[in-house]
């Protein structure tokens, strides 16, 4: 199969634009793959563990409004309770439907169980309330129900740290992940990269080194050197067929230049003989007098001489008129090479512009990758707002527990509270800088694959600039080809003249030769002709200096080419 320029070019540009697609195909899944799991990592797993501090907050605010009850004993304080109490069960419905682990569950189950030994408690400590057994519900809130808090505390604090460590696996596992991304974008690009500049050398060395060669001998032969040896390209392209084209060019050539010189010789040496042969006729003429029959002697003799001439005319007539037609050849197969020059032109310019598809291609990645970096901005501002908040709550705990203090025996209870809300607000603040932190780490990673887009978009400049480098050579060669099809028509053209000069002389030959004939055959009235006859050896003398200035002029420009 015969593989042509545009098929090179586009097999070439094709395997580069198939490798950045399989590299821009892994990218995006990768980074969809990177940006579900971080999504369901926050939306799973963070929300549990908010669910679970939620479970801790209702149970204090439980035991708050147990305690505000009997130390107020206002319906205020028990609705709170109340509310509380409906509101873990809601929580903990909630969180019962999106946990799956079966250790989860079972931190569930068991905080549930403490919850409602806790709510039963509480219901034991109202009706000693309403029946104002004071010392009894102030030693079951001091013995029993610390115990509770304390089991409950504990077992809050397994489930939060095992739900922590499900979260910093989930971190892990994408930092992992985006680790991989990178590693596989670099080789990629690296292998894409690699594969590209490999190409390119290979697409120049077989489009140029050929080209280089051409025009080499392309420039002998401007010059005049037809010695070049015939050009050996195994390419089955048009570069091929230019390189076959140009050798039979110059084959062409080098045997229209023998043919020409050969028939050159001839020429002089015909004139030559013709001149001689007008002088001796001139003399004969001028003696017709004397002999009779030396003037017939003469001119058969004459006659004889004519005839020889005519025929050698007529042969380098014949031979003048094979030149023009070779010269015509090497015309029309001269302008076919420049055509083909101007194709492999217009192919390249094709090539230019696929190359700038690959570098809008690589700037819609980069856009990409960059939107994705804004999106990591988003959400450093939701944490920033996260830690802020949880800022707040600490110095609202801490004005809590300064007023629990004042109140002294009466505040312990918002002083437990106060610093549990402490405790919840710091560890907030912790989460919400471990997540900052990840996302710092997501954003440097992005701009580092950004700083590889800007790179790729660089090497396919490059591509661009050896493309336009190979199409300023071949509108060279086309204006090379070109000046030797004008030289070559200045030829043809310098020989359609020979030939019509050489026409005339066959002309005047054969009127010379009737001359000739009728002085053979007037021998005896050859005095009463002498005068015409000298007229007519003038004109033959006349016609044989112009064939020889002539065929002088053809070997000069012969003279300038080297066979």
């Amino acid at each position: 199969m015969k593989m042509t320029i545009g098929k090179k070019l586009f097999a070439g540009f094709f395997a580069v634009l198939f490798l950045l697609g399989i590299t821009v195909g892994v990218s995006y899944y990768q980074i969809n793959t990177v940006d579900k799991n971080y999504t369901d990592l926050i939306n799973d797993k963070a929300n549990k563990l908010i669910m679970i501090k939620s479970l801790d907050i209702q149970i204090k605010k439980e035991q708050s409004s147990l305690r505000g009850y009997l130390l107020l004993g206002d319906e205020t304080s028990l609705n709170n309770f109340k509310k509380a109490h409906e509101s873990y069960l809601n929580t903990s419905k909630s969180l019962s439907d999106v946990i799956t682990h079966k250790k989860a569950k079972k931190f569930l189950s068991e905080l549930n169980q403490i919850e409602d030994e806790y709510y039963q408690f509480s219901k034991k400590v109202f009706q000693l309330k309403e029946q104002n057994k004071t010392d009894e519900y102030t030693t079951l809130i001091s013995t029993e129900g610390r115990k509770i808090m304390e089991n409950f505390d504990k077992k809050i604090e397994e489930f939060t740290d095992y739900q922590q460590k499900l979260l910093d696996k989930g971190n892990n596992d994408t930092t992992a992940e985006v680790k991989f991304i990178i590693q596989l974008m670099l080789i990629l690009g690296f292998i894409a990269m690699l594969s590209g500049i490999f190409i390119a050398i290979y697409m120049g060395r077989i489009i140029s080194k050929p080209v280089k060669i051409v025009a080499q001998s392309a420039k002998k032969i401007a010059s005049g050197d037809l010695t070049v040896e015939n050009i050996e390209v195994k390419n089955r392209d048009e570069i091929g067929d230019l390189a076959n084209s140009f050798n039979q060019m110059a084959k062409s050539l080098r045997e229209m230049i023998k043919k020409v010189e050969k028939n050159a010789e001839q020429v002089a040496a015909s004139a030559e003989e013709l001149t001689a042969s007008a002088e001796q006729t001139s003399k004969a003429v001028e003696h017709v007098a004397e002999s009779t029959q030396e003037v017939a002697a003469g001119m058969d003799k004459q006659v004889q001489n004519v005839e020889e001439t005519s025929q050698t005319i007529n042969e380098m007539s014949v031979g003048i008129q094979q030149i023009a037609n070779n010269a015509q050849i090497v015309s029309s197969s001269a302008m076919d090479a420049s055509e083909k020059a101007s194709e492999g032109g217009r192919l390249l310019k094709t090539a230019v512009r696929q190359m700038h598809t690959i570098n809008q291609t690589v700037d819609g990645l980069s856009k990409v990758v960059g939107e994705l970096g804004e999106r990591s901005k988003e959400i450093n501002q939701i944490i920033a707002v996260i830690t802020d908040i949880a800022s707040q709550t600490n110095l609202l705990a801490l004005n809590a527990a300064i007023e629990a203090a004042r109140a002294g025996e009466h505040g312990r209870g918002f002083a437990v509270v106060a610093e549990e809300v402490r405790k919840l607000a710091e560890q907030s603040a912790q989460s919400a800088k471990q997540i900052y932190q990840l996302i710092s780490t997501i954003q440097e990673e992005t701009n580092l694959t950004v700083q590889s887009m800007d790179a790729a978009k660089g090497e396919v400049l490059s591509g661009i600039e050896v493309v336009n480098t190979a199409g300023n050579s071949f509108a060279q060669i086309e204006r090379s080809i070109n000046n030797v099809t004008v030289q070559i028509q200045e030829v043809s053209s310098a020989v359609q003249q020979m030939a019509a000069s050489s026409e005339q002389i066959v002309q005047s030959m054969k009127m010379i030769t009737q001359i000739s004939e009728s002085s053979s055959a007037q021998t005896m009235a050859v005095s009463s002709a002498t005068e015409e006859q000298l007229a007519s050896m003038e004109e033959i003398t006349s016609a044989a200096n112009s064939l020889t200035k002539m065929a002088e002029a053809l070997q000069s420009l012969i003279e300038k080419f080297k066979i």
